[in-house]
């Protein structure tokens, strides 16, 4: 579930926003896992965290193109 930043900025702001509510969700399981002891790999928590850092920062990017 890693995203690299190349790939993301390839994508249409419809399909960042897509991809950003379906790591959200994940995201969120993945919590409601950690606290019942049901995660095997913590480690996806930050993975999922720092995906969702770069979408927003391409998010972000697109936006300060599109408004210049």
């Amino acid at each position: 579930m890693i995203l690299k930043a190349k790939k993301l900025s390839e994508m249409t702001v419809e399909e960042l926003n897509n991809e950003l509510n379906s790591l959200y969700e994940a995201l969120f399981d993945a919590k409601m896992a950690l606290h019942s002891r049901k995660l095997e790999n913590i480690s996806s928590l930050k993975e999922m965290k720092k995906s969702i850092a770069r979408i927003k920062t391409i998010l972000k990017q697109k936006e300060a193109t599109a408004n210049a």
